[in-house]
């Protein structure tokens, strides 16, 4: 395994490397083909990956007869998120899917890690594609030399744990693994849990030994990382519907004739629209693959998120202190329809 790691670490480094030495800008082939390359944060199995190559990419060049190669390098292997956006606002890489990794220096990147704002799966699609999104996307390109042009799904985020969780009365005392978030580990204890930070590569030996007992992620993520095998209970709140959004750097962006860029924004509209749907299918079969795994999957009534959501009102006042417009943006989704 460490050799694994020490393998993968080093590939991204020299791909990195190659990258900052040989590349500024857009590129062209042999064939006289203009170079844009994608970097995806997440793995070639998550439906971002799949619509970026079964419906952005083949899109673009069709209907550019050839003029541009879109070349999609998912599982990070140009990089962390914050690399390869970076790379990306700097012109060293055209394009990027990254989550939320600059919330920190833009805020309202923050939104997407507010917990209980999204009815559903659903109403988090019709938000991140419509007044949501278009209010981030404005704000961010106000700020940052980047355009975002569409949303993707992230997953919805459950609570897991080897220890019975099927209701709020069963988190009282729990070691649930959280990411080094404020908004995370401020949700996490105020539901009575006790928070152990650590990075995701660690969680499934945490898991195992008992450092932690839970954690909180998308269903496809205790697959893909295989905790099922470590743990016994889901409780499928989800309680943060996050997203990944794909950017292009303004260096790239604005060299391109105004008919490409109607391209690219529909073919990025069209794979969004492509990649909920993937996400939506796949939700469905990755719940009952847990059932069949043997674990315990309780679903969130309306009165258990009712009462979740009060108990976790320390959350939302950290919220309004951090950011004068909180309030306003929980409106705002939760009158979305």
């Amino acid at each position: 395994m460490k050799l694994r790691n020490l393998y993968k670490k080093v590939l991204v480094f020299l791909v990195c490397a190659i990258m900052l030495i040989s590349t500024t800008g857009c590129t062209s082939k042999s064939d006289g083909a203009q170079l844009v390359k994608v970097s995806v944060c997440v793995s070639n199995q998550m439906p971002v990956s799949i619509a970026l190559k079964e419906v952005f990419k083949p899109m673009i060049e069709e209907m550019t007869k050839g003029k541009y190669d879109i070349q999609i390098y998912d599982s990070g292997v140009l990089g962390s998120e914050k690399v390869t956006y970076d790379y990306t606002r700097n012109g060293i890489m055209e394009m990027c899917v990254v989550g939320t990794p600059m919330w920190s220096e833009t805020p309202v990147m923050a939104i997407p890690d507010f917990p209980f704002v999204f009815r559903n799966v659903g109403h988090a699609r019709r938000s991140y594609q419509g007044d949501l999104g278009e209010y981030i996307a404005e704000d961010i390109e106000s700020s940052q030399p980047v355009q975002l042009l569409s949303w993707f799904p992230n997953g919805a985020r459950v609570f897991t744990s080897n220890k019975p969780l099927e209701g709020l009365e069963d988190f009282k005392g729990q070691k649930l693994r959280m990411p080094n978030n404020p908004i995370h580990v401020k949700l996490a204890e105020s539901l009575g849990a006790n928070v152990v930070i650590m990075d995701l590569g660690e969680v499934f030996t945490a898991l195992e030994q008992g450092v932690a007992d839970g954690q909180d992620n998308p269903i496809a993520t205790v697959k893909n990382e295989g905790w099922y095998e470590v743990q016994d209970y889901i409780l499928n709140s989800n309680h943060i519907i996050a997203s990944l959004e794909l950017f292009a750097g303004d260096q790239f962006w604005d060299a391109l004739p105004e008919e490409d860029k109607e391209i690219f924004e529909e073919a990025a509209i069209k794979a969004s629209h492509y990649a909920w749907d993937l996400y939506e299918e796949q939700l469905d079969a990755d719940v009952q693959m847990m059932k069949d795994k043997g674990i315990v999957v309780t679903e969130l009534t309306d009165a258990d998120r009712e009462n979740m959501q009060e108990k976790i009102k320390p959350v939302y006042d950290y919220l309004d202190g951090q950011y004068s417009w909180a309030a306003d943006i929980r409106k705002m989704i939760e009158n979305i329809e």
